[in-house]
């Protein structure tokens, strides 16, 4: 049975003989499930609350453990290496659209997976008063409500039920009423996985079976409210009004390239001639990397462009490159943005947020997830071309694309505006006070 807890510790200052309290401290966990543009923003975070004074764990996918202790975080392991997952055959072959190897991986793989990250999940947040959940993950809302800790849900993209716009995978405006209907498809989703979940509720949380369709009873699930990481000049009016619980801070950058350096290579690449266009398709993976790094680079000579190429984690092979294109393994972006021209990613949030962040004009080339999304944004923003989705992509096309990229002045003043805009604003300091005056101040509890 949930149980409501106010295990809050008061730290003082003291001024001569009065002791003033100056805050409350909480036990935070912050939970994420994904690459780095779903790691990243969290890590902002949790350093914010830390620097606050908040007792701070990150519970996170195995291979960004050294990551967030680098920066000085409590990690846990949420029990999954998506490099390693994302990396693997099987995960190749389904986007390469193999069906068989789709059922196959949902049999042996994502249902075992899910059960472990659930037990990991109640590991990480049992003690904590305030949980900070990515939608990816799931579990958060079941340990809150065994728990009564307070529970924020927070994301990188626009995901939460509004009547500002339909689900991301849905293009246009169908006014407010089917707007917000479009986001009942998510709920086949978690239905999907409601015999492990209701299991691990019974076994472990003491809990008894969850809805089918997300919530305490049914109803959609809330908590004390729902943190979009998103610039609201990039996607303006979301949320369509304050009943809807959603708020849309800004981005949580986290800057890590105040010491970084281009190595030799790279620096003697930028200095032979003009800033250069970076592309890189981050943590995606596609069928034949060997074909789309020929793909892109034949591009680029077409287009009459030199390039830096990011490998990432395997959705562009290793090929034999002209003096035109360099390749590197990666670098942080708001360090390497500030040496090229334009950028060309597969549009995941925190690429396409670190291009518009440095004033850069914009292709993006989805692959899926919400991509597409960012893809059209970005469009209908005046930064950039049209999204050219990446398993269509030929030379032929991309060396075209690149060169409308380059050569429209519109798209990098329009760019340079929408930066201006964004460095206005602080989502991490805003994220953070919307916690502290829930949470500390009496917010909504699970």
């Amino acid at each position: 049975m949930a149980s409501a807890r106010c295990e809050f510790r008061i730290r003082y200052c003291v001024q001569g003989a009065t002791a003033i309290p100056t805050s409350i401290l909480m036990k935070i966990a912050l939970v994420t499930l994904g690459t780095r543009g779903d790691v990243q923003p969290y890590i902002a975070l949790g350093k914010a609350l830390k620097a606050r004074g908040h007792e701070v764990v990150l519970g996170a996918p195995e291979d960004s453990g050294a990551w967030i202790e680098g920066h000085g975080l409590a990690y846990r392991s949420i029990g999954v290496d998506m490099r390693a997952f994302v990396q693997s055959l099987e995960a190749r072959k389904v986007m390469a659209g193999n069906v068989l190897a789709m059922a196959r991986m949902w049999r042996e793989t994502i249902v075992p997976l899910t059960r472990q990250s659930l037990d990991a999940i109640w590991e990480v947040a049992r003690d904590a008063e305030v949980i900070v959940d990515h939608p990816k993950t799931a579990g958060a809302a079941d340990v809150a409500e065994a728990t009564g800790a307070t529970i924020f849900h927070a994301a990188p993209f626009p995901i939460f039920p509004s009547r500002a716009f339909p689900l991301l995978v849905f293009t246009g405006d169908y006014g407010p009423w089917l707007n917000r209907l479009s986001y009942k498809l998510l709920r086949p989703s978690r239905m999907l996985f409601r015999k492990t979940v209701n299991q691990w509720r019974t076994e472990v949380l003491g809990l008894g079976k969850a809805s089918p369709f997300g919530g305490r009873n049914g109803d959609e699930d809330i908590g004390a409210g729902r943190l979009c990481a998103v610039s609201p000049a990039v996607v303006p009016g979301y949320p369509a009004d304050a009943s809807e619980r959603i708020w849309t801070t800004g981005y949580w950058f986290l800057d890590e390239g105040r010491d970084w350096r281009p190595d030799p290579a790279l620096s003697a690449f930028l200095a032979r001639g003009e800033p250069p266009v970076y592309i890189g398709f981050g943590s995606m993976t596609t069928g034949d990397p060997a074909r789309l790094a020929r793909t892109v680079v034949e591009g680029v000579r077409a287009a009459g462009l030199r390039a830096v190429i990011g490998i990432g984690w395997g959705a562009i092979g290793e090929i034999e490159t002209p003096a035109t294109v360099h390749c590197i393994g990666g670098a942080p972006y708001d360090a390497l943005f500030r040496h090229v021209s334009a950028v060309v990613p597969h549009g995941g949030a925190g690429t396409t947020a670190a291009g518009l962040r440095a004033g850069l004009p914009t292709l993006i080339c989805p692959l899926a997830f919400d991509q597409r999304f960012w893809g059209q944004r970005v469009h209908a923003l005046g930064c950039g071309p049209r999204p050219r989705a990446l398993k269509r992509l030929t030379a032929e096309r991309f060396a075209r694309a690149l060169i409308e990229l380059t050569r429209t002045d519109s798209y990098r003043v329009r760019a340079g505006e929408l930066a201006a805009a964004i460095a206005r604003e602080d989502g991490v300091a805003r994220a953070v006070e919307l916690i502290e005056t829930a949470a500390g101040g009496g917010g909504t509890r699970g």
